[in-house]
């Protein structure tokens, strides 16, 4: 996952204005520039900044990594809704009557499932494909971010 300057100083505990200058000496692992923009990558929460060969050891804040939310699209729920719609034609007809449906969405955030029909991811996030790998319950596409979610 890549952040931006400012939430990278944030979880360091720095100025922006360092950060740039760590940046401009080339010591933060990883980081690099697209246009006027630096992508910084995350390693365990936080950005690495290489030490110097003299001086005191640098003092860095790390701060407390948010918890990962995971999304995931249940499809035996989608096979179910469309079923239904299609034994009852006339039961979906606008847009009010969607929230009639069960919800396809699940939002794992700390051991707690939210449900929904609508997510907003208020930030970056990534999906992913691991078919050698499934989720405990099967699951092999899902998606992941550190941002706040809004289920709807």
């Amino acid at each position: 996952m890549f952040i931006g300057t400012t939430e990278a100083a944030k979880r360091l505990g720095i100025s922006t204005a360092r950060l740039r200058v760590l940046l401009k000496e080339r010591r933060v692992e990883g980081a690099y520039k697209i246009g006027k923009t630096w992508l910084i990558p995350l390693y365990n929460g936080s950005p690495v900044i290489a030490r110097r060969k003299r001086g005191p050891k640098p003092k860095w804040k790390t701060k407390q990594v948010p918890a990962k939310s995971q999304i995931y699209v249940n499809r035996h729920v989608i096979n179910d809704n469309k079923s239904l719609m299609q034994e009852n034609p006339d039961f979906v007809t606008k847009q009010e009557d969607i929230v009639h449906l069960d919800p396809v969405f699940s939002v794992k955030l700390r051991g707690k499932n939210t449900y929904g029909h609508e997510i907003q991811i208020n930030g970056p996030c990534r999906l992913i494909y691991r078919p050698d790998a499934p989720q405990c319950f099967g699951a092999t596409v899902w998606i992941e971010t550190l941002s706040p979610v809004n289920v709807i």
